[in-house]
C-alpha cells in the first residue's frame, strides 16, 4: 500500500514525498487506518520495522483535523529512554516540517537551563510531547505539565519500560490523564504483564501483530564457544582478520564496556563507549562522532540496543550473550537494516551456556558455530544447545524503518515558509530509504 492511498493529511503527504517515503510497512498499512479512526491501539512489532511512523503520521493527520487548545498538551508519547524519545522526536520534526504542528522532547540527564526550556515549553502548550516516564513524574509532581485535556496516549516499546520497572510511573501519570482519549501502545512481545496494562488502560483495543521476535533475514549469525577469559582476544583477532568500521560490540554491565573499550584504545582501535554513566552531553557527542564515521567501534550497554537508528551497521558483536533471548534480536537488529547485510557474532563463555539456549529456543534453530582461533579451545564439547538444524537460518521480515538526523528538540514548523517540488520548498531529509 502506498502512503497515498491513506486518508493522511496533504502536507504530511508533501513531507514524505521530499524524503521518497511511498510505501508503506506492513505495521503502517495494518495500524495507520484504525488510529485515524481513533480506536485504541496495541502494535506487537520489533525495531526497525516502521512502527514510529505509523503512529506518528496518523496523530498528526488527527491533530490537524481536530479542533483542540493550543495551550494543552494534545499528545503524550511515552518511551523507555531519552535515546529513544529523541529519535522519535527527530522523526516529528521530519513528517510535520510542512504542517503547524509543535513538539517538546521532555528527559531526563539534562541541566537546568535545559530543565528550565521544557517547563516553559510545556506552560505554553504543545501539540505533541514526547518524553521518558521519570521526567514526566518530575513535571507532575512540581506543577509544571497538565495532561487533564490531553487526547491522545502512546506507550513506545512498553515492555521495555515494564522491565525497566516503570509500571507505576506510567499508572501514575495515567491517572493525570482524561479517562476520554485514544490510547496506543507498542511493544515488541506481548508477555502476560503487556497484557494485563492494556486491559487496565485501554479501551477495546484493535491488536496488531507483525514479524515478533525475529532477525533480519541479511544477518550472518555466529556463535564462538569459548572460554570466558578468551573473549577479549577473540575479538581482537577478528579485528586482525578484517579492520573494524561500522562496529557496535555489546556488554552485559557498564563496568565491563568500561574495560573492554580502555582495552581496544590501547591496542590502537580507534573506539568510544556508551553507557548510562555518561551525561547527556557526553552521549550525544559519542553518537555524533559514530554516526560521522570518527569512531569505528563503539562499545555500549543494552542502553544502544534500542532506539538507536543508525543504517550502516556491518557488525554486532556480543561480548555476553543477553540473559533476555528478545534483547538478542533487538542487538543485531542494529545491523541489516534497510535492505543491507550485516553480521553479528555472540561470544558464548560458560556462564552464558543457558542464555545461548535460550535465544536458539526463541528463534527455533542452532546458530553457526565459528571455529576459535588457532591456540584457543572451548570449555566443554558443544552439546549444551536445543538447536534443531545446523547453520544459520535465515528469517524474513519486514527492514524498513525510518532514518532521521537532524537536531534539536524543542520545535514548531510552519507550512507557509516551506515549500517543495510539488508547491514546497525543499525538504531537509529528502532521499531517506524509507519511515
Amino acid at each position: 500500500m502506498l502512503f497515498t492511498d491513506l486518508d493522511l493529511n496533504e502536507d504530511l503527504l508533501d513531507a514524505l514525498y521530499d524524503m521518497r517515503f511511498d510505501e508503506c510497512t506492513p505495521i503502517q498499512e495494518q495500524c495507520i487506518p484504525h488510529i485515524l479512526e481513533n480506536r485504541d491501539l496495541i502494535g506487537i512489532a520489533q525495531t526497525g520495522t516502521g512502527k514510529t511512523a505509523a503512529y506518528l503520521l496518523p496523530l498528526l493527520t488527527l491533530l490537524c483535523r481536530e479542533p483542540h487548545p493550543k495551550d494543552s498538551v494534545n499528545c503524550l508519547v511515552m518511551a523507555p529512554t531519552r535515546e529513544l524519545a529523541r529519535q522519535i522526536d527527530q522523526a516529528l520534526q521530519g513528517f510535520g516540517y510542512y504542517m503547524d504542528i509543535n513538539g517538546v522532547a521532555v528527559y531526563g540527564g539534562n541541566d537546568g537551563a535545559r530543565y528550565e526550556q521544557e517547563r516553559r515549553s510545556l506552560s505554553a502548550g504543545a501539540d505533541i510531547v514526547i518524553a521518558t516516564p521519570g521526567r514526566l513524574i518530575t513535571h507532575l509532581q512540581l506543577g509544571t505539565l497538565d495532561l487533564s485535556r490531553t487526547t491522545h496516549l502512546v506507550l513506545d516499546e512498553a515492555d521495555r519500560m515494564l522491565d525497566m520497572g516503570f509500571s507505576e510511573d506510567i499508572m501514575k501519570i495515567v491517572e493525570n490523564l482524561p479517562q476520554k482519549r485514544q490510547t496506543i501502545l507498542f511493544s515488541a512481545t506481548m508477555p502476560p504483564k503487556i497484557a494485563e496494562l492494556a486491559r487496565q488502560i485501554m479501551h477495546d483495543p484493535v491488536e496488531v501483530s507483525i514479524a515478533v521476535s525475529k532477525p533480519a533475514e541479511k544477518i550472518d549469525q555466529s556463535v564462538y564457544i569459548c572460554k570466558e577469559g578468551d573473549k577479549t582476544a577473540i575479538i581482537k583477532h577478528l579485528f586482525k582478520e578484517k579492520a573494524p568500521e561500522r562496529v557496535i560490540l555489546f556488554a552485559s554491565s557498564k563496568q565491563k564496556v568500561k574495560d573492554l573499550n580502555i582495552s581496544l584504545q590501547r591496542a590502537g582501535y580507534n573506539v568510544a563507549a556508551m553507557h548510562s554513566d555518561l551525561e547527556q552531553k557526553q552521549r550525544d557527542e559519542v553518537m555524533l562522532d559514530f554516526k560521522a564515521r570518527r569512531i569505528d567501534i563503539l562499545v555500549a550497554t543494552d542502553i544502544v540496543a534500542r532506539g538507536i537508528d543508525i543504517d550502516d551497521i556491518t557488525l554486532v558483536i556480543n561480548y555476553d550473550a543477553p540473559h533476555d533471548a528478545e534483547d538478542y534480536v533487538h542487538r543485531i537488529g542494529r545491523t541489516a537494516r534497510a535492505g543491507r547485510e550485516g553480521r553479528a557474532i555472540t561470544l558464548v563463555g560458560e556462564r552464558d551456556r543457558t542464555a545461548l539456549a535460550s535465544i536458539e529456543n526463541l528463534l527455533n534453530e542452532k546458530i553457526a558455530r565459528a571455529a576459535l582461533p588457532e591456540g584457543m579451545s572451548a570449555p566443554v564439547p558443544d552439546n549444551m544447545t536445543r538447536g534443531k538444524k545446523n547453520g544459520t537460518r535465515k528469517h524474513s521480515h519486514t527492514n524498513k524503518h525510518y532514518n532521521n538526523h537532524r537536531n534539536g528538540h524543542n520545535h514548531t514548523t510552519s507550512k507557509s515558509t516551506k515549500t517543495n517540488s510539488r508547491g514546497k520548498k525543499g525538504h531537509p531529509q529528502q532521499g531517506k530509504d524509507t519511515p
